[in-house]
């Protein structure tokens, strides 16, 4: 089962989102910045992270650089779904920028190609 890392400080997205890739047999789990995200994926490395950029404490563009910069994080896909702008240096191709507002069914849509290029959970 691949496990997803919801990072959003929007309680109503993160668990509408976590309830939708839930029901799709993903194992979900929601934190609220880009501090929880890192403290969760040393924890449990997830096989996707979904985050906003505009979060307080650490916002998504600092998670992302983070990330990018950690041996352990760097291969982890990320969906970026976000009403803000993207900053064009952190774009890759196993990053997807998803503009809110989106449709869900979209986003789950997104999830799977970038989980299926993964071939599957660890």
């Amino acid at each position: 089962m691949s496990h997803v890392l919801i990072v959003d400080d929007e309680p109503d997205i993160a668990n509408v989102l976590g309830e939708l890739l839930g029901e799709e047999g993903l194992d979900v789990r929601v934190v609220h910045d880009g501090r929880q995200a890192l403290t969760a994926m040393t924890e449990r490395l997830p096989d996707l992270v979904i985050t906003d950029l505009m979060m307080p404490r650490m916002d998504g563009h600092a998670l992302i650089r983070e990330m990018r910069g950690s041996a352990a994080l760097r291969h982890i896909p990320i969906v970026v779904m976000s009403a803000g702008l993207m900053d064009q240096s952190l774009l890759a191709p196993d990053l997807l920028f998803v503009p809110k507002p989106f449709e869900l069914f979209d986003m789950l849509d997104r999830v799977s190609e970038l989980l299926g290029k993964r071939g599957g959970s660890r």
